[in-house]
C-alpha cells in the first residue's frame, strides 16, 4: 500500500474490564487482537505539482522532508516529480541520525526525499545545505518545523485558517 502513495494505518482491539477508564500504554502491550489494515491516499494537489514544476524550471531543487513512511513518500515523489533522476532518492531519518555532518552533506546534495525526519535532523538538513554555499528556502506547517524554518534563509511558516477566521501570514527570522 506504501508503494502506492499509501498512509497505512492498523487496527487492533483488547476486551478490558468495566471497571478500567484510561489506558496507558502498559494497558496495549500485549493480548491485543489484530482487526486489519486500511489504506488511505491524500493525492498531491495539481497546483502543488504545477508549483515543484516552476521550481524546477528555474533552476531550484526541490527536495521533500515527511513524517510519512519512506515508500509512501517515494511514491509521493515521484507523482510530484520531485526526483532529479529516474529513481526517487529517499533515506530515512533513523539513518541520518547516524551520518556525520560531511556524509550528510553529500546526501542532502543528491537525494530526493528524506523519510520519518525528525525536527533535529530537518534543521541539520538546512544547515548542510547552507554549508555548501546554498540558499535554502523551507516551508512548514508545524511547531515541529520552527528550528529549520528559523535557519533557512527563507522560512515560510504554512497554516490553513479556520473557517471564518481570517487567514494570518506567520513569519520567523
Amino acid at each position: 500500500m506504501t508503494a502506492q502513495a499509501l498512509r497505512v494505518l492498523a487496527f487492533a482491539k483488547k476486551v478490558v474490564g468495566t471497571h478500567q477508564h484510561s489506558i496507558d500504554h502498559q494497558d496495549v502491550a500485549d493480548d491485543l487482537v489484530f482487526l486489519g489494515l486500511q489504506g488511505m491516499i491524500d493525492p498531491p494537489r495539481p497546483e502543488a505539482i504545477a508549483a515543484v514544476r516552476a521550481c524546477q524550471l528555474a533552476g531550484i531543487q526541490v527536495k521533500m522532508i515527511t513524517g510519512d513512511h519512506i515508500s509512501t513518500a517515494r511514491a509521493i515523489a515521484q507523482r510530484m516529480g520531485i526526483q532529479a533522476t529516474e529513481t526517487v532518492q529517499a533515506f530515512e531519518g533513523r539513518s541520518l541520525s547516524e551520518m556525520n555532518d560531511h556524509r550528510l552533506a553529500e546526501v542532502v546534495e543528491d537525494g530526493d526525499v528524506f523519510a520519518r525526519v525528525a525536527p533535529a535532523q530537518k534543521l541539520r538538513l538546512v544547515e548542510a545545505l547552507q554549508s555548501k554555499g546554498d540558499i535554502v528556502a523551507m516551508t512548514g506547517d508545524g511547531v515541529n518545523d520552527a528550528p529549520a524554518l528559523k535557519q533557512a534563509d527563507i522560512g515560510i511558516a504554512m497554516a490553513k485558517a479556520a473557517p471564518r477566521s481570517p487567514a494570518k501570514l506567520l513569519t520567523c527570522c
